[in-house]
């Protein structure tokens, strides 16, 4: 089992999708096939996306090879705020041997439309070294008692559904509405990564560190960021910590079952 699907499978939110997605353009595009796969790019549903605008979708990618980069040019035109189209147009582009093209569409499909699963599967695209998705916020706790509380659960919700910048505002206002909470303010950092500017991310939750030393939650996201960052040796020691703040908590059960996946590397 590869470290991204360890990672996805002990926080519970698996990206199998966005992994077959990656893997399916590595392959498509590797020196030692044919530039032009016969193989159509795959429909990758996503439900912020409309029922029209989904059946284009397909449609265009019915005509392959011939004719679906330009009906998804013209999809992408006619649609300007979809990251579906942008997403689908880069696979086509990255199927036929275009990867400088299909880049762009990827950026594209991040910045019409960030708020969808769409933008996070291109984000992948852009970033296949990384683990699938964007790192989980994980609560300590399963009922919500307060209101700051409320805001993480329906957070992480969002997150599960792929909805990343729904999540961040929600787990911002969990923040504002607890301020001194290291749970929420861990979850406001964490809301913040970014696979092309990690350091948004880091440069609140290194600090919360040393504000809250033992705090258990803020150990643990640091070391789920770092193995996201692709840092190892650093993501263990802090995953270390939160196990050794309650190794029988949730999250230091979390912590000692990342800890064993990445002794198997």
């Amino acid at each position: 089992m590869s470290p991204r699907l360890r990672v996805w499978l002990v926080v519970g939110a698996a990206a199998v999708a966005a992994v077959a997605i990656v893997v399916g353009v590595t392959l498509a595009t590797r020196s030692d096939v044919d530039k032009q796969t016969s193989k159509a790019p795959p429909f990758v549903a996503d439900p912020t996306a409309s029922a029209k605008v989904s059946d284009d979708v397909r449609q265009a990618l019915e005509a392959w090879p011939a004719g679906t980069v330009r009906r998804l040019r013209i999809l992408a035109a006619r649609y300007p705020h979809s990251a579906l189209v942008r997403l689908e147009l880069g696979l086509a582009l990255a199927f036929g041997g275009n990867t400088t093209d299909a880049s762009r569409a990827w950026h594209e499909s991040r910045r019409v439309q960030p708020d969808s699963p769409s933008a996070v599967r291109a984000d992948d695209l852009l970033h296949p070294g990384t683990p699938s998705g964007l790192p989980p916020f994980v609560p300590s706790f399963t009922r919500a008692r307060t209101l700051a509380e409320r805001h993480l659960l329906r957070g992480a919700a969002f997150q599960q559904a792929l909805r990343p910048v729904s999540a961040e505002r929600e787990f911002a206002a969990a923040a504002r509405a607890a301020p001194n909470d290291p749970e929420a303010l861990t979850a406001a950092a964490v809301g913040l990564y970014d696979k092309e500017q990690p350091a948004k991310a880091f440069s609140r939750l290194g600090p919360l560190s040393r504000r809250f030393p033992h705090a258990q939650t803020v150990r643990f996201h640091l070391g789920l960021l770092l193995i996201y960052l692709g840092e190892i040796a650093p993501a263990k020691h802090e995953l270390a910590l939160a196990r050794a703040e309650g190794p029988q908590t949730p999250l230091g059960k979390r912590a000692q079952t990342l800890l064993r996946a990445a002794r198997k590397r």
